[in-house]
């Protein structure tokens, strides 16, 4: 991911935690000046400027909307980011593309798919960068993953599942209306379908369930998905449940069986990796390789590091026929906020790189948020959807 060689002015609308978090983690680019912010409240608004201000504190005024129909406005704004409630995010990204702005969109980008496949043709014709703003693959952890598992370093995968427990949403919340959330698979689970399309393929089909408690949320849903890839096919389970005590803490877990191993990663932003099974000696050192290559410290640049390793380190031949060797191998990783920050800016500066070459797809496409959002409505269920048993 190449440093943007301009400096983007930059409206953030939607003045809530996360744009609080963004606007302090992009502060550091060159690329990134904070131009404008769009907030309900002068506290939340002040809460993100003061973020951005105390990374880069020469920047100069920011300026102040109540609506984000006035950022939009704003003839200084080059790109627009929504961190919008859902439901907002395709009528103000069409909004600021009909002004003319680039659009970087928090997850999912839509409530439907048709309505981000909609937005993403007005982007063309306009000839104006959009994107959705999915960060996950641009972890180094998440990438080694990915290329342990399409160079077959452990033998093909048979299954595979995905563990989100999370902190319970407080009651209110605009995450409960499913009208403006789009339900937890389209509010969040999205970010995890993205990685299971890139580690494992393309969904054939898919089936969900929710379950509602007794106030009318429904905060456990679950799915399981076939993956194909290469004619394979694979069976992946992806639950996720915001169901967790405030003092608890979250986890979210990969866990991926092979033919001949098994990998884990913990982490919502990924922080431990844990490799195992019986390889030949030379995939040993193989994959002892490429996880040498993953950096320690927090940096945009990590998962180009990965992957230009990958292409010079991996094998392009069949696995070998020596005889099995025991493996075990982790990787863990500290400063979570410092590697939250990094994605972050990767996905920016990837974004940016799409404003300054329209032939550049970048690592995540539009297709790709598409997909994830199509595959998102296709696991959400209307009602509680479990078959009871018949008994004799």
């Amino acid at each position: 991911m190449i440093s943007s060689s301009f400096c983007y002015h930059v409206g953030i609308a939607g003045a809530g935690a996360f744009a609080e978090f963004l606007a302090g983690a992009l502060a550091p680019l060159p690329s990134f000046h904070l131009a404008a912010v769009a907030g309900r409240t002068d506290t939340k608004r002040r809460r993100v400027i003061d973020a951005y201000l105390r990374r880069k504190p020469q920047a100069g005024d920011v300026r102040e909307y109540r609506q984000a129909e006035e950022l939009i406005a704003d003839p200084h704004v080059d790109i627009v980011i929504l961190t919008t409630p859902p439901h907002l995010h395709a009528p103000l990204a069409r909004q600021a593309l009909e002004k003319g702005k680039h659009v970087l969109l928090e997850k999912p980008g839509a409530l439907a798919a048709e309505k981000l496949h909609a937005n993403t043709e007005l982007a063309n014709r306009r000839q104006r960068a959009l994107a959705v703003n999915l960060v996950l693959r641009y972890h180094p952890l998440v990438e080694a993953v990915k290329q342990l598992i399409h160079h077959a370093l452990l033998g093909t995968v048979d299954y595979a599942s995905l563990h989100n427990a999370a902190h319970r949403v407080a009651k209110g919340h605009w995450f409960w209306e499913e009208r403006q959330s789009g339900g937890i698979f389209i509010e969040h689970g999205v970010h995890f379908f993205e990685v299971g399309r890139d580690w494992f393929g393309e969904a054939a089909g898919a089936r969900g369930f929710a379950l509602t408690d007794p106030d009318g949320t429904r905060p456990r849903v679950g799915a399981t998905v076939i993956h194909e890839q290469g004619g394979r096919r694979i069976p992946v389970h992806y639950y996720h449940g915001f169901t967790m005590d405030l003092a608890a803490p979250e986890s979210t877990h990969w866990d991926i069986h092979t033919t001949r191993g098994r990998i884990t990663l913990d982490g919502w932003i990924p922080m431990h990796l844990s490799v195992s099974g019986l390889v030949p000696a030379d995939e040993a050192a193989y994959m002892d390789a490429l996880l040498d290559t993953i950096p320690k410290q927090p940096s945009a640049r990590a998962i180009e590091q990965v992957r230009q390793a990958a292409d010079r380190l991996l094998p392009s031949v069949p696995p070998s026929d020596a005889p099995h060797i025991p493996y075990e191998r982790t990787v863990t990783l500290s400063d979570r906020h410092g590697w939250y920050e990094a994605i972050a800016q990767a996905r920016f500066l990837d974004f940016c790189r799409l404003i300054e070459n329209p032939n550049e797809r970048g690592l995540v496409t539009l297709q790709d948020a598409i997909a994830d959002l199509a595959l998102a409505e296709a696991c959400t269920v209307a009602d509680e959807a479990i078959n009871p048993l018949s008994t004799r």
